[in-house]
C-alpha cells in the first residue's frame, strides 16, 4: 500500500516530442531555410577580417649594468608582475600612443559611419522643421579628444593578449579587416611596450639620482660634523688611544685587587696564630706553642725537631748500654739539653716575630685598599671619558656608513641612467596575414541553421504545450469522462475548394469512410438490445464540423437502415448548400409551424438513399418551435417510418437550441474539432447539456490530423484497421 501510494517519477515522452516536430517538420524546414538565407545574404556581404600575431619575450627584472648577476638572474616566480605586465599591454597609455603612430583615424575601417537608415533620414525630416538651435564654438580639443577615446575604445576591442602558459612568452593579436593594418598594430604594439617600460623606468632612476644627490649633501653635513665632535673631544680630554688606556686602567685594578686579596688573607692568618699565642695569660708553653701548626711548620722548628729527636733517640740507646754517669751518656744528655733550649729559644722569637708580622699584614692591607680605591676612581673616570668617546665614535661610523651606501647607490644609479636596458624583447614579428581568420561563413551559416531549426522546434513544443484544445483519444477520456467513439481524419484540400458532400462514396476517401464505419459500428454494438432511434449531434461552436460529421453518420446509418437526417439548426442552416437544394427549399420549421406537410419536406438523396429534412425557412423564433408540442409530435411520426432519426442541432455556446433537442433525443454526439476546440469550452458545453439531463453518448473528434501516427495521439488504434481489412481483402483476391 505504501509502495502504491508514493507518487511516481515524471517519464519524459521523447516519442511524443518527436510527433511533435514531425507534425510541424515543414514549417520548421521552412523557418530554419528562410532564416538560414537571409543570414547567408548577410554573412556572404561580411568582410573578412585578419589577424596577426607577434610574440613578446617578458623578463622579471630589468638588466643592470653594475651587476652582471642581475642580467642572468631571472625571478619566475613573481606571477603578480607577469599579470601586471599583460595589463600595462592592454592599458590605455599604450593603445593612445598605437593609434597616433599607425594613425588609426586615417584607415578606412576605422572611420566614422554615417547614418544612413531609415531612422537617421526620419530624424534629419524631423530636425527640418524645428528651430535650428543657435551656433555654438565647438571645441576643438574636446572633439579631438571624443574622437581619440572612440578610436582607442575600437582599437581594444580587436586587440587581445594571450599568455603563453608556463612560459614567459605573451601574445599580442589584433583583428582588422586590412591584413596589412593587422600585421602594423601587432608589432606597434610590442614596440609602443617596450618604449613606454623603458621610459618609466629611465624616469624613476633620474628621479632616484636626484633624491640620492640632495641625501648625500645631508650625509655629508652629518659626517662632518660627527667627526668634528670627537675631534674637539679627544682634544679636549687629551685623549690619544682611549682604549689603550681603558686597558692599562683595568689590568691595574685587577692586579690591586688580587694583592688586596691576598694580604688580607695573610692578616687574617697572622691575627689568627696572635689570637692563639695570646690565649694563655700565663708564661708561654714551648710544647703548646710548638704544636701550633703556625709554628711546627716553621723550618727552623722543624730542623730543631729533627735535631732534638735524634739526641733523643741517642740518649736512650746509651742509657741502655750505659750508666748514668757514663761520660757518653751525660754527653748526651748535654746535647739534648741544649737542643731543647735552643727549641725555647726559637719558638720565643717566633711569638715576637708573629706580632711584627700582624702589624706588617695590617699595614700592607690598608695600603692596598687605598690603592685600589684609587684605583677605582681613576677606571671610572676613563670608563666615562670611554663610553662619551664611543657614542660620538658610533656616530661617525653610522654616519660614514650610510654616506658610503648613498654615495655607492648614486654612483650605481647615475651610471644606469643612461643605460638602455630592456625588460622585455619582441621574439617573433607579426607577419602579414592572408588567411582571414573569420568570418568561418560556411561555418555560420550550419550554426545559423541549427539555431534556427532548433529554436523552430522550441517554438513548435511550446506551441503544443499551450495548447488546450483536445487532440488525442486519452485526453478526450480524461478529461471529460465520456467515451470517444471515433474520429474523422483531415482532408487535405486545395485553396478555394469545396468538398463534395458524397465523398463517403468516393473511393478516394477511403479513410474517411472506414473513419465513419468505425464511428457507426461502435455506436449501433453499444446499443443492441435498446431503442436508440433519435439521436442529436451538437458542438461547441459553429465551424467545428458538427453538421459534416451528422450528414457522413447518416450516410453510413442509411446504408443499414431507414434513416432520416433533419437539419434543426435553423439559424445558420447548411442543408440546401450541402445537397445543391434551391434556397427556398421548404423544411423543418415549415412542418412544425403547419404550413407544409411533412410529405413535401422530406427531400431524398439519390446516391445514399438518404432522407433529408432541411431547416426551411429560417424562422424568427426557432427556440419556440423546437420547444413546442409540434415537434415533439414530428419526432413520435418520424419514429415510426424510421429506424434511425439523425438531429443536426445548433452549437452549446452559441445559443440553447441544442438543449432542448437534446431532452427529446434517445443519445446525443458531441462533435470537438481536434487541436482548434479549447478544453474549457467542450466542458461548458457539456456541463449544460448534463444539467438538462441529456443522454450523450460519446465524443467525436473531427479534422483529426492522422499523418502523424503515434502511441501518444492515441488514433492508431482507429485509422489502421481500414489498411488492415484492405490488405486482408487483397490477399483473398
Amino acid at each position: 500500500m505504501q509502495e502504491s501510494s508514493k507518487k511516481q517519477p515524471e517519464v519524459v515522452d521523447l516519442i511524443a516530442y518527436w510527433n511533435i516536430v514531425l507534425k510541424y517538420k515543414f514549417q520548421i524546414l521552412g523557418f530554419a531555410c528562410f532564416s538560414t538565407l537571409l543570414a547567408a545574404i548577410f554573412i556572404v556581404g561580411m568582410d573578412p577580417v585578419y589577424r596577426a600575431t607577434s610574440s613578446i619575450l617578458l623578463k622579471a627584472d630589468q638588466e643592470k649594468a653594475v651587476s652582471i648577476e642581475d642580467v642572468y638572474t631571472l625571478d619566475t616566480t613573481r606571477k603578480e608582475y607577469f599579470l601586471t605586465q599583460y595589463e600595462i599591454l592592454k592599458s590605455n597609455s599604450v593603445a593612445e600612443v598605437v593609434v597616433d603612430r599607425v594613425d588609426l583615424g586615417s584607415w578606412q575601417e576605422y572611420q566614422p559611419k554615417q547614418k544612413q537608415g531609415l531612422l537617421a533620414r526620419g530624424k534629419e525630416f524631423i530636425r527640418s522643421f524645428l528651430p535650428k538651435p543657435e551656433a555654438q564654438e565647438q571645441d576643438e580639443e574636446l572633439q579631438a579628444r571624443i574622437e581619440k577615446v572612440r578610436l582607442i575604445h575600437a582599437f581594444r576591442k580587436n586587440l587581445s593578449i594571450s599568455p603563453v602558459r608556463k612560459t614567459q612568452l605573451v601574445r599580442v593579436s589584433f583583428e582588422a579587416k586590412n591584413p596589412r593594418l593587422a600585421a602594423l598594430v601587432a608589432n606597434a604594439v610590442g614596440e609602443v611596450y617596450i618604449e613606454h617600460q623603458l621610459e618609466a623606468r629611465l624616469s624613476v632612476n633620474k628621479k632616484a639620482v636626484g633624491w640620492l644627490g640632495e641625501r648625500l649633501d645631508q650625509l655629508r653635513s652629518s659626517l662632518d660634523s660627527s667627526e668634528e665632535q670627537l675631534q674637539a673631544f679627544r682634544e679636549k680630554e687629551g685623549l690619544i688611544d682611549i682604549e689603550g688606556v681603558s686597558s692599562i686602567v683595568a689590568d691595574e685594578l685587577e692586579g690591586l685587587s688580587q694583592n688586596y686579596l691576598e694580604a688580607r688573607k695573610r692578616r687574617i692568618q697572622a691575627e689568627s696564630v696572635y689570637l692563639l699565642v695570646r690565649a694563655n695569660d700565663g708564661p708561654l708553653d714551648t710544647a703548646e706553642l710548638s704544636s701550633l701548626a703556625e709554628i711546627s711548620n716553621h723550618p727552623l722548628i722543624r730542623e730543631i725537631r729533627r735535631a732534638e729527636i735524634s739526641a733523643e733517640k741517642r740518649v736512650s740507646e746509651l742509657s741502655q748500654r750505659y750508666g748514668p754517669k757514663h761520660p757518653k751518656l751525660i754527653a748526651a744528655k748535654a746535647e739534648l739539653a741544649a737542643v731543647n733550649l735552643n727549641l725555647e729559644n726559637q719558638v720565643a722569637k717566633l711569638v715576637k716575630g708573629i706580632q711584627k708580622e700582624l702589624a706588617a699584614a695590617r699595614e700592607r692591607e690598608n695600603r692596598l685598599l687605598a690603592q685600589l680605591n684609587a684605583a677605582k676612581d681613576e677606571y671610572q673616570v676613563v670608563s666615562s671619558k670611554e663610553s662619551a668617546y664611543l657614542k660620538l665614535k658610533r656616530e661617525v661610523d653610522t654616519n660614514r656608513e650610510l654616506y658610503n651606501t648613498f654615495l655607492s647607490r648614486f654612483k650605481e644609479t647615475d651610471i644606469t641612467t643612461n643605460f638602455e636596458s630592456q625588460h622585455a624583447n619582441i621574439l617573433d614579428l607579426a607577419e602579414l596575414p592572408t588567411i582571414p581568420v573569420k568570418p568561418k561563413k560556411k561555418k555560420l551559416i550550419v550554426v545559423v541553421f541549427v539555431i534556427t531549426a532548433c529554436l523552430a522546434i522550441g517554438i513548435a513544443i511550446l506551441l503544443e504545450s499551450l495548447n488546450d484544445s483536445f487532440r488525442s483519444a486519452a485526453q478526450v477520456e480524461e478529461l471529460l469522462g465520456l467515451r470517444f467513439l471515433g474520429l474523422l481524419p483531415i482532408l487535405p484540400v486545395k485553396k478555394k475548394q469545396v468538398l463534395d458532400t458524397h465523398l463517403y462514396f468516393d473511393e478516394k476517401y477511403k479513410d474517411f469512410a472506414e473513419s465513419v464505419r468505425t464511428m457507426r459500428t461502435g455506436f449501433v454494438l453499444s446499443h443492441l438490445g435498446l431503442e436508440h432511434k433519435v439521436v442529436s449531434i451538437t458542438s461547441s461552436l459553429p465551424g467545428e464540423g458538427k453538421s459534416t460529421t451528422a450528414t457522413n453518420i447518416a450516410f453510413a446509418m442509411a446504408q443499414m437502415e431507414k434513416t432520416v437526417l433533419i437539419e434543426a439548426d435553423m439559424r445558420k442552416p447548411s442543408f440546401n448548400k450541402l445537397f445543391s437544394l434551391p434556397p427556398y427549399q421548404i423544411g423543418l420549421s415549415n412542418i412544425i409551424s403547419g404550413t407544409e406537410a411533412l410529405e413535401e419536406c422530406i427531400y431524398k438523396d439519390e446516391r445514399s438513399g438518404l432522407d433529408v429534412i432541411s431547416a426551411g425557412h429560417i424562422p424568427p423564433n426557432p427556440l419556440e418551435l423546437l420547444s413546442s408540442v409540434e415537434f415533439k409530435q414530428l419526432l413520435e411520426r418520424l419514429k415510426k417510418d424510421y429506424e434511425r432519426i439523425i438531429i443536426d442541432t445548433a452549437p452549446t455556446q452559441a445559443v440553447s437550441d441544442a438543449l432542448v433537442v437534446a431532452k427529446l433525443s434517445d443519445s446525443l454526439i458531441y462533435v470537438v474539432k481536434a487541436n482548434s476546440t479549447k478544453q474549457a469550452l467542450v466542458k461548458q458545453g457539456i456541463g449544460r447539456l448534463l444539467e438538462v439531463g441529456a443522454k450523450i453518448d460519446g465524443v467525436v473528434l473531427n479534422q483529426v490530423d492522422t499523418r502523424i501516427k503515434g502511441r501518444s495521439n492515441g488514433y492508431h488504434g482507429y485509422y489502421d484497421s481500414y489498411h488492415y481489412g484492405q490488405e486482408a481483402n487483397s490477399k483473398k483476391s
